[in-house]
């Protein structure tokens, strides 16, 4: 875990480097989904990973509390909410941009998290460990939380976030909008998983269903999130790139000439910078761990 963890954060330092020029003052752009729950958008010169903010009937729950750079302003908001009531985390997998605010959090609180997770993260004081390795509901249904067919995903080990009376979805790094995606084989996870992943989620929950994505738009763009359709067509695309890559190999170019050559202007829009993944290192990974078609 630490070493997918520390893995994870090159990268995301990387994309910060392209990101940095783009971002504000550090801080949250909120969206209002729903009269309880808020969608906020880190702005930071590391990245700018999704955080959900819920609140229940006596309870707030936090999904990727997000990175230490915003976790005092969370922090603020998370206890003008609480109001006396349960404090729920739950993070969607173990990436430092996704859960590094936590120890900035009230106490006592809640985590939750997949086994996978736990195993990889040490104990904190004030913080009670509820691990999901299937499925459980809050609120008397208003929130479901649930783990993903094929465990090697993403991760080896995410969670999904569903708030069915605002349809929302919180897919975590199961979409990064408009963009090449991280896949963290290192820490577990898996190509094809992701994929079929991505199918399950978009076979599973209602059409209308708005999406939050691990990662949405960059500062000072507004914050955005997506549709089921949104996330079908993005996993699409992505297929037809491994597609257009393993063509290309078979027709004998190099990995060097597959990059000089690059996928075309069908594909530039997920190369666009601010990035997480460049086109140059898709076709790397596409080519040393082959999803499928």
């Amino acid at each position: 875990m630490k070493r997918m963890m520390a893995g994870l954060a090159g990268l995301v330092l990387g994309a910060a480097a392209s990101a940095a020029s783009a971002q504000d003052a550090v801080g949250f752009s909120v969206m209002a989904l729903s009269d309880r729950l808020d969608f906020l958008r880190a702005n930071t010169p590391v990245g700018n990973p999704s955080t959900l903010l819920y609140r229940g009937e006596g309870f707030v729950l936090v999904v990727d509390p997000g990175l230490e750079h915003t976790s005092g302003i969370l922090a603020e908001r998370v206890a003008e909410a609480l109001a006396g009531g349960q404090l729920y985390t739950v993070t969607t997998h173990a990436h430092r941009d996704h859960m590094e605010a936590s120890p900035a959090l009230p106490r006592p609180l809640t985590q939750i998290a997949t086994t996978y997770q736990f195993n990889g993260l040490a104990p904190e004081t004030g913080m009670t460990r509820l691990s999901v390795d299937g499925e459980i509901v809050l609120g008397e249904g208003a929130v479901r939380i649930g783990s993903f067919p094929l465990h090697s995903s993403h991760t080896g080990g995410d969670l999904w976030v569903h708030f069915p009376q605002s349809g929302v979805l919180a897919v975590g790094d199961h979409f990064f909008l408009d963009r090449y995606p991280i896949i963290d084989v290192d820490g577990g996870g898996d190509p094809a998983g992701y994929f079929a992943n991505i199918d399950w989620l978009v076979a599973t929950f209602p059409a209308d269903t708005r999406v939050v994505p691990g990662h949405s738009t960059f500062g000072p763009d507004e914050p955005r999130i997506a549709s089921l359709d949104d996330l079908a067509d993005w996993a699409g695309e992505l297929r037809n790139s491994v597609s257009v890559i393993r063509e290309m190999s078979a027709q004998g170019l190099s990995e060097a000439e597959i990059v000089e050559a690059g996928l075309g202007p069908r594909f530039a829009a997920l190369n666009e910078r601010p990035r997480f993944v460049s086109e140059e290192r898709w076709i790397g990974f596409v080519l040393a761990n082959p999803p499928p078609g």
